[in-house]
């Protein structure tokens, strides 16, 4: 078994949003959700622990104007820029309050040695099981930057940990995003802002942004990149959007040395799934044919993750047959081995290719 590294889980969110307290387990959440029978939790410690899911990218993720749900809440979601910077910070608190009340179950990595002693953690255990449980290390992630007041705040933000930005989620300010047309490109602010990332040492995240605007990151931006979380365009049939990417776009990130993870979300691998179709129409094999996908166009498997956005506005049942929460993300070894991947290869996608990355984008 190899530990796990998930590029992207909103855990602030949803913890404030719905009043999702991950420090307990699915069954637990659950039962305080007996309503919720179309979007249930996938994500507990516990089951952090069973899966050694090791490391998340933790986003701040702040509902924008237009796809916001009532009321205004500071740490959900805002209506200017003041709202926005007041509601990342309010996710920062959260993120800090978790590792001062909880050290022994989340930690924020900020430096390659925090990345390092994490690491270490974990593969002794994973080597050598004693039955412990370690610590979750947290990366954190802006997803979506476009209610940004003023340059300075990034200073702020970098300084209490955030490490990774993607600057799109509906799309308009910087560039085209899901929400957004699909010939829009980068503006000049938007070119400007890739420009400021890169001096202040962020990893760029290019997940929801639109083919052009993507292309246009990765041609311009002299940091490290990554997508987060996409699948690919070319095993999905009729997709309403471009929010996950084509082979060209593949391409490039791989040509930038990046890492793409794929993300177990039903629509997102069956674009015909609805909520209440048999469970067997989506299995793990359709996320292990994003991985392989990825990892054919690269000639090798540098550059194919998992980041499994579980709880990121779908939940269980809207996820392969076969699981039922994010430690059955540990199901893949088997379908990866079967389809020819070897040891190596496995351990480069549960979390080598995130270790690579981190080592270059952390300071």
């Amino acid at each position: 078994m190899n530990f796990i590294i998930d590029g992207h889980e909103d855990l602030a969110f949803e913890a404030l949003a719905n009043q999702r307290d991950t420090t307990r387990s699915v069954a637990e959440i659950r039962e305080k959700e007996p309503q919720n029978t179309e979007n249930q939790v996938t994500l507990g410690w516990p089951e952090m622990q069973a899966g050694k899911v090791g490391i998340i990218f933790a986003t701040i993720f702040i509902e924008p104007p237009a796809h916001q749900t009532p009321p205004k809440r500071t740490g959900v979601n805002y209506g200017t820029p003041d709202e926005f910077h007041q509601s990342v910070r309010k996710q920062l608190d959260f993120y800090e309050q978790w590792e001062d009340s909880c050290p022994d179950k989340f930690t924020i990595i900020r430096s390659l040695s925090d990345l390092d002693q994490t690491i270490s953690r974990w593969q002794r255990e994973v080597e050598n099981p004693t039955g412990s449980t370690l610590p979750v290390g947290l990366v954190l992630l802006l997803e979506g930057a476009e209610g940004l007041r003023k340059e300075d705040d990034l200073d702020e933000y970098y300084d209490r940990g955030l490490r990774i930005v993607g600057p799109v989620w509906e799309g308009g300010r910087w560039c085209g995003g899901t929400y957004s047309p699909d010939s829009m490109r980068f503006t000049p602010e938007g070119k400007r802002f890739l420009e400021i990332l890169a001096s202040k040492g962020f990893i760029l995240d290019v997940a929801h942004m639109n083919t052009f605007s993507a292309d246009e990151a990765l041609d311009l931006y002299e940091g490290t990149v990554i997508a987060s979380h996409c699948n690919c365009r070319r095993l999905l049939k009729s997709p309403e959007n471009q929010r996950h990417f084509d082979d060209e776009t593949i391409r490039k990130l791989i040509d930038r040395d990046g890492v793409m993870g794929v993300i177990p979300f039903n629509n997102f691998l069956d674009t015909g799934w609805k909520n209440g179709m048999p469970r067997n129409r989506v299995t793990l094999d359709l996320l292990a044919q994003h991985i392989d996908h990825i990892c054919q166009l690269a000639g090798n498997a540098d550059h194919a993750a998992i980041g499994s956005d579980l709880d990121g506005g779908f939940g269980y049942p809207n996820i392969p047959e076969e699981m039922n929460d994010i430690q059955d993300l540990q199901k893949l070894e088997q379908i990866l081995q079967q389809k020819g991947y070897t040891p190596e290869d496995i351990m480069k996608i549960f979390n080598g290719n995130w270790i690579s990355v981190l080592k270059r984008g952390l300071p």
